[in-house]
């Protein structure tokens, strides 16, 4: 039987579409693919195959489906235009849509009830707030609890059934901005003919006239963290009026900030000319897709402005007491991204004098360059090392080998390590010269596994000075190379002995089975400690001496009483019943039997003997 199918509506995106055709069918998005051997992850990354698939079962011309599908270009990355563009200027895992499409869904009645409503491409752009077709705002519903279901509409809407009448609710209407108009053209792959916005990925396009309208709405320190969709709805539309000219209209609008400088000095930085608008180009906005608009910005500026050499605009100084992160980058080839890293990561993290433009010391930017070089993530350091990515993790965890850069969740940062340390490190371990004398060495690996001993006390032995014999493996390389003399590190690695006796002593002592002997420790009636293992440093249960002899003078085991008296275990079993002396533990305790040593020594005729105590 054939799946019950359903039509791609108009600007419905992959995703909707393969929701609506699982829920027609009684299925989640993700349960649907998985029947078909391909994954709903593939789907929603726009995967070709995935298209392929659904085009197979569906019965919808491949072509349409490829054109509904938004395709993942790299990390956090979707092709929107032809551009890698950043999750955040296309997201698609919040439910954004229209109150009034979604009740005109619901008045389609000749489609099955779960599958009319469908979420449109246009929806997933940021800077589209407004529906063009009822003239009102689009509104957000959150996200799903479940991550296989984040992306599959019909399974959201169920779930989100409360929080999708409270978002409509706060839809109000408005018009549909020529901004808008514009970003909807662009994503139906036009050219208006803009030759500032048409060149740029439509995210920078879009992001720069919502930035720009901002800054002239509500001033150059404008905080647009604390903004409402309502005022970036307002921003994008006056930003665009501006930007609409194309490069004029730019131009007019730098204009605009710098009349607002203070003219007294000959001297600026972005920040002072361009606020807000400057410094989210500057500090957060590092694709290169926005260089032309920085380029722009930069070239107009040192056109139109009386700059000194000392000013700042995205990096350009002329014998700088300090460097903007983009001239950091461009001299030393370190990306600004890493850089702030780490100067946050390690406290370092400056900005210029009477600004919040961050910076570093030109004197210091040599010696800070060369410590980001010289620095490597765990597994590079494994490899200078020698070692593989598992014991360089255990040699962190022991201290012996310590980050130069700790991680550091606040500023995003991983754990880095210095090469020219480790380096260091594993030339001091190693031997010094060419020694040739392996007899009798293993394997540094070897060692460990037979004294079962970890890598950090044996090179911690090493940078001591305490091994006397050490040769190479010419074959292996760094700390692996290292052969061993075992018998030479035993004696300063392994634990004393306890001085207890274990269950496999007490098993042979009193001629029982391990089994009972652990039913004895479990139900209490012999205390144990845990203690490691001397031999292969396992925790293990043991029993204290006097323990043991304070048991073995209350109680005795039917096999120490059978090999005492020469019975069979039947044999004696029965002298213990006519003697009316019972198990002095219960049988569904243990299998093996024992007795109150005084009663069954009675019963069998011994005369009491002298328990010496031996090991």
């Amino acid at each position: 039987m054939g799946l019950i199918q359903v039509d791609l509506r108009e600007d419905e995106s992959l995703t909707s579409f393969c929701s609506r055709l699982a829920v027609a069918n009684a299925r989640t998005a993700y349960e649907l693919c998985q029947d078909f051997d391909f994954t709903f992850r593939k789907v929603v990354d726009g995967d070709e195959d995935a298209i392929t698939a659904l085009s197979e079962i569906s019965g919808i011309d491949r072509q349409l489906l490829n054109a509904a599908a938004v395709k993942r270009a790299g990390e956090h990355t979707v092709l929107v235009g032809g551009h890698p563009t950043p999750w955040a200027f296309h997201t698609r895992g919040v439910l954004k849509f229209c109150p009034a499409c979604f009740a005109d869904d619901d008045r389609l009645i000749d489609l099955r009830p779960r599958t009319r409503r469908y979420a449109r491409r246009t929806w997933y752009s940021r800077f589209i707030r407004t529906c063009p077709i009822h003239s009102q705002s689009l509104v957000i519903a959150g996200v799903g609890t479940n991550p296989n279901h984040t992306h599959d509409l019909c399974n959201t809407l169920g779930e989100l059934r409360r929080e999708i009448a409270i978002a409509a609710a706060g839809s109000v209407p408005r018009e549909f901005t020529a901004f808008e108009l514009y970003i909807r053209r662009r994503l139906g792959a036009e050219q208006p003919g803009n030759d500032l916005l048409d060149p740029l990925p439509i995210f920078v396009a879009g992001d720069i006239c919502e930035l720009a309208g901002m800054v002239a709405l509500y001033g150059k320190k404008v905080e647009t963290s604390k903004k409402s969709d309502h005022d970036w709805w307002l921003a994008g539309a006056a930003g665009f009026e501006f930007f609409k000219d194309g490069l004029p209209g730019f131009h007019r609008f730098l204009d605009s900030l710098h009349v607002q400088a203070d003219h007294a000095r000959a001297y600026y930085g972005g920040t002072q000319l361009y606020g807000k608008f400057y410094q989210t180009l500057a500090n957060s906005r590092d694709s290169p897709a926005y260089d032309p608009v920085k380029e722009e910005i930069r070239s107009y500026a040192y056109r139109s402005l009386p700059l000194t050499d000392n000013t700042s605009i995205f990096g350009k100084f002329e014998q700088p007491r300090y460097l903007s992160f983009a001239s950091f980058e461009r001299k030393f080839g370190i990306t600004a991204f890493l850089l702030r890293k780490v100067l946050v990561a390690t406290g370092a993290l400056s900005t210029l004098p009477g600004s919040d433009v961050e910076a570093i010391d030109a004197e210091s930017a040599e010696l800070v360059a060369s410590t980001i070089r010289d620095l490597v993530r765990a597994k590079e350091g494994a490899a200078v090392t020698g070692i593989s990515y598992q014991v360089f993790n255990t040699l962190i965890e022991d201290g012996i080998i310590v980050p130069a850069i700790p991680q550091d969740d606040d500023a995003k940062i991983s754990a880095w390590y210095s090469k020219s340390e480790l380096i260091r490190f594993r030339d001091r371990v190693l031997p010094k010269g060419n020694p040739k004398d392996t007899d009798g060495l293993i394997s540094i690996q070897d060692v460990i596994r037979s004294l079962a001993c970890t890598y950090g006390e044996i090179l911690t032995l090493l940078t001591r000075n305490e091994l006397k014999r050490i040769g190479i493996d010419r074959s292996k390389f760094g700390i692996m190379s290292l052969m061993l003399d075992r018998e030479e590190i035993k004696g300063k690695v392994l634990l004393p002995h306890h001085g207890c006796l274990t269950a496999a002593d007490l098993s042979n002592r009193w001629k029982t089975s391990t089994k009972a002997i652990y039913a004895l420790f479990n139900n209490g009636h012999i205390e144990t400690r845990i203690e490691r293992n001397p031999e292969t440093r396992s925790p293990q249960k043991v029993v204290a001496v006097e323990t043991v002899e304070a048991f073995e003078n209350r109680y005795i085991s039917l096999a120490e009483c059978c090999e005492r008296s020469g019975l069979s275990p039947p044999k004696a079993s029965n002298k213990f019943k006519a003697a009316g002396l019972v198990r002095a533990f219960p049988r569904e305790q243990m299998k093996d039997a024992f007795y109150l040593r005084d009663r069954a020594e009675v019963a069998l005729g011994f005369h009491p003997i002298n328990r010496v105590w031996h090991q």
